[in-house]
């Protein structure tokens, strides 16, 4: 099988001219040799509805399905928009229930039930219930797929109901037990039920010290566990402790570029605004709320400058050097809050870590500014020969590091224990706090001084 990681790049070149030759023998010969990830990757490069739609319809049912699991959303979207309900509805079939989940979740609702009743009446149950569980949730992200057996089971009989069934367990990594009410009493791992002898109850091998997560967990929470102990897999269960799916690792590695994603747009601005193109419109009212808050910010340092024009009109280099103390608090503030929001995001920081985190931050921020402050003053006195402006400068560099080192750490963590996401939020609260403090302490400092 051909990997397109392996191979020259131009095959995307190739495709191209394939499709536009329409040359579907051609195409489909070389598709056939290639892994559904490189076709998905394949179609997601692809300009034109038209070239996607081309190539997808030539690809076999079972590795249209899986493409479809892997394409972008917006390339999905452009397929699903073209294909009939019946070929939608053929296509779940062959995913797990929670790639099939997925997919039916991004059409509109009144479609979304048209499909499921062209579909498999066990596959449309486990979709439905599926659906019910907010996206973002361990019962959002998880599969119906389970191989669970009940506590009396022997080994033998496991494994005839694993062969029995081997279609379905396309990634089994464990064995659940359950009691007759369906609550999880433990799992065994594959290697442990081929050691043991065919005879022996299931009871008697099966781990009771498991980890398991319930349905309304957060995904990034339940990611967190999986990185914690190791996983592969995870049983889920309802609030009552029954047994009601499991999470596998490629569901968590594909949380964690997700949450990745979501927070790098989220420090720059952007909200949920997602990398593929979108409309302008879309786009505005994505960023619009951030920009006009950044302009009242300005707004703020501006008047703040303002307060102190007699005495830039004064002594005009302070209007120069006053960006030094904003823009190096700026990006002290931006470092302590990254590192917060990190350990926040990772679960690695909690508010009650919150004087230990100021306190190491501060006396981080007290040593750059020691540093930074003398050098700069010792610069300026040998520039302008004015001792005054020398030690205004470097205890200005000095104070603000304290205060970037104070709402880079302080910030994030509020807005946690105010249950406000502090990716979205801090980076403009941060900066506006060291941009204003940082005009008010220089010029305040210089004005007292000259």
């Amino acid at each position: 099988m051909t990997n397109l990681a392996e191979t020259d790049r131009s095959i995307r070149d190739v495709i191209l001219e394939l499709i536009e030759a329409g040359d579907s023998g051609e195409l489909s010969s070389r598709t056939s040799e290639m892994h559904s990830a490189d076709i998905a990757e394949i179609l997601n490069w692809l300009e034109e509805p038209e070239q996607k739609l081309f190539l997808y319809r030539l690809l076999d049912v079972e590795v249209a399905s899986d493409v479809l699991a892997d394409v972008s959303e917006a390339t999905r979207e452009i397929l699903l928009e073209n294909l009939r309900d019946e070929q939608v509805a053929e296509v779940i079939e062959h995913l797990d229930t929670d790639d099939a989940t997925d997919v039916v979740a991004d059409l509109p609702e009144e479609r979304q039930e048209t499909v499921l009743h062209q579909a498999d009446p066990e596959i449309r149950k486990e979709v439905e219930d599926l659906l019910h569980y907010p996206e973002d949730t361990a019962g959002g992200i998880m599969k119906k797929e389970i191989a669970a057996v009940m506590v009396g089971a022997t080994v033998s009989e496991t494994v005839e109901y694993i062969r029995s069934r081997a279609e379905i367990f396309h990634d089994i990594h464990n064995v659940f037990v359950i009691d007759h009410s369906g609550h999880l009493k433990g799992l065994v791992s594959l290697r442990r039920l081929l050691l043991a002898e065919p005879g022996t109850q299931i009871a008697a091998i099966m781990d009771e010290d498991f980890v398991s997560v319930r349905v309304d967990v957060d995904q990034e929470e339940t990611a967190h566990l999986f990185e914690k102990y190791d996983l592969l897999s995870m049983p889920v269960v309802d609030s009552l402790g029954r047994l009601v799916g499991r999470i596998t690792v490629d569901d968590i590695v594909d949380v964690i570029a997700e949450e990745a994603t979501e927070d790098i747009l989220a420090l720059g601005g952007l909200g949920s605004e997602a990398a593929q193109p979108v409309t302008a419109g879309s786009a505005i009212r994505a960023r619009f709320p951030w920009l006009g808050l950044n302009l009242l910010t300005a707004a703020a340092g501006t008047l703040t400058v303002a307060l102190f024009e007699s005495t830039i009109r004064n002594l005009a280099i302070a209007a120069a050097l006053m960006n030094i103390v904003v823009i190096q608090g700026g990006n002290a503030g931006i470092q302590t809050m990254t590192l917060v929001v990190r350990g926040l995001a990772l679960g690695e920081v909690e508010s009650r870590d919150a004087m230990r985190i100021l306190g190491r931050e501060c006396l981080t921020a007290l040593g750059n500014g020691l540093l930074l402050g003398m050098i700069s003053a010792v610069f300026v006195y040998f520039w302008k020969a004015n001792l005054a402006l020398s030690l205004v400068l470097g205890s200005s560099l000095l104070i603000n590091l304290l205060v970037a080192a104070t709402l880079g750490s302080l910030v994030p963590l509020t807005l946690k224990a105010l249950r406000v996401d502090p990716a979205v939020s801090s980076t403009v609260l941060v900066t506006a706090g060291t941009d204003i403090l940082g005009f008010f302490i220089f010029l305040g400092l210089l004005t007292l001084a000259i």
